[in-house]
């Protein structure tokens, strides 16, 4: 299946989210991520879907969308800029017993710089350093968010949220009602 990125804007007042997602749940379309938050407009909101389907479906959601009375403007993203938002806390030891040990059989001190130095090949920011754990934030396209995830599980992930795709069109192009 593909994937489509559409970028929607909306009134913003109470009711907005389940009226437009419901527009999806009617019709039986997956949203893969969605996002959404206030403009820099009062009274607007953008909102990020990434859906699987087909031409047809994607045809289909935005007829749907655009006859929805909360939404302003509908565009589907070719060739979108994206980014996801990852929080993450890793445990930097493992309990065996009396002993505390990093889950590789170092020491405490050699499992924390382990973590951090496999966090840094991401770029990632160190939020948080609790006793137990490290809590990093890493942002990029979602395939590089995967890596990260993937790398941190070799050190016991405590707890992860990912934000979802947040996406642009490229280019020097805005996207405002007045557009």
């Amino acid at each position: 299946m593909n994937k489509a990125v559409f970028s929607v804007l909306t009134v913003d007042h109470p009711g907005v989210l389940p009226r437009v997602t419901g527009l999806f749940a009617r019709r039986g379309f997956n949203i893969d991520s969605i996002i959404a938050g206030r403009t820099d407009i009062e009274g607007q909101s953008r909102w990020t879907f990434v859906v699987s389907g087909d031409d047809a479906v994607f045809a289909q959601m935005t007829r749907q969308l655009h006859k929805s009375e909360d939404v302003l403007k509908v565009e589907v993203l070719a060739d979108p800029q994206v980014s996801e938002l990852l929080l993450c806390k890793v445990r930097t030891d493992v309990r065996y017993g009396t002993d505390v040990r990093c889950r590789t059989g170092a020491d405490c001190d050699t499992c924390r710089a382990a973590v951090l130095s496999a966090a840094g090949h991401f770029g990632s920011r160190v939020l948080d350093i609790g006793e137990h754990t490290m809590t990093f934030e890493m942002t990029g396209p979602p395939d590089t968010v995967d890596a990260f995830v993937a790398a941190m599980r070799e050190f016991g992930i405590v707890v992860l949220a990912r934000t979802g795709i947040s996406a642009l069109a490229r280019g020097d192009g805005g996207f405002h009602e007045t557009d």
